[in-house]
C-alpha cells in the first residue's frame, strides 16, 4: 500500500478522522479560553483564529520566521510547535503547512510529511517545492515510481532557465535516481 493510497471513506471513517484531527485542536482553543459559543460560530462563518485575535501579518511573519530559524539551527520540536500553532490558527496560510510537514520529514515521520504535503500542494499546486519534498519523502518509503513522478512533476515547473537552477538540477537528478531504483 502506498503512502498516496486514500482509504476507502465511509461515514465512520470520516467521522473518526475529523475527531482524530480536530480533539486536540479544540483542546488547545478551549485551554485558551474560547470555549464561547461566539467563538464557534465566528469559526463556521470562516473567521480565522489568528483574526479573531487581532493579529497582523507582520506578527504572524515573526512567529514563521521563529520557527524557519529553530529549523536551521537544528530546533526541530520547537519549530514543529511553532508551526502547529501556526496552521491552527491561519490554516489558509500554505507556507505554515509546507513548514510543519519539513518538520516531521526531518524527525523521520515521512507518513505525516506525505499528507501534509499533499495538502500543500492541494493548496498551492503550482509551486515545486511541494513536490519536491514530497518526492523526497516517498523516495525514503522505497515508493520509486510515485517519487520520480512527483519530481517530475516538478521539473515541469522549473520554466525559467536562471531563476531556481539548483532547484532544477536536483530535481533531475532525483528523477533519474528514482526511475534507476525501478529498474
Amino acid at each position: 500500500m502506498s503512502l498516496l493510497d486514500m482509504p476507502k471513506q465511509t461515514p465512520e471513517l470520516f467521522a473518526e478522522t475529523i475527531k482524530e484531527i480536530a480533539e486536540p485542536v479544540i483542546e488547545h482553543l478551549d485551554s485558551l479560553g474560547f470555549k464561547d459559543k461566539k467563538f464557534y460560530q465566528l469559526m463556521k462563518q470562516g473567521v480565522s483564529i489568528s483574526e479573531m485575535l487581532g493579529l497582523s501579518e507582520e506578527e504572524l511573519a515573526a512567529v514563521y520566521e521563529m520557527a524557519r530559524r529553530n529549523i536551521s539551527v537544528g530546533q526541530v520540536e520547537k519549530a514543529k510547535s511553532l508551526f502547529i500553532m501556526l496552521v491552527q490558527i491561519a490554516p489558509t496560510e500554505e507556507q505554515y503547512t509546507y513548514g510543519l510537514a519539513m518538520t516531521y520529514q526531518i524527525q523521520g515521520d515521512v507518513r505525516m510529511a506525505v499528507k501534509l504535503y499533499l495538502y500543500f500542494i492541494s493548496r498551492d499546486a503550482t509551486n515545486p517545492q511541494g513536490y519536491l519534498r514530497l518526492g523526497e519523502c516517498l523516495l525514503a518509503a522505497k515508493e520509486y515510481q510515485e517519487a520520480g513522478d512527483a519530481f517530475e512533476a516538478a521539473l515541469r515547473m522549473f520554466d525559467d532557465p536562471v531563476k531556481n537552477y539548483d532547484d532544477k538540477k536536483y530535481a533531475q537528478t532525483m528523477m533519474k535516481s528514482a526511475r534507476q531504483k525501478l529498474v
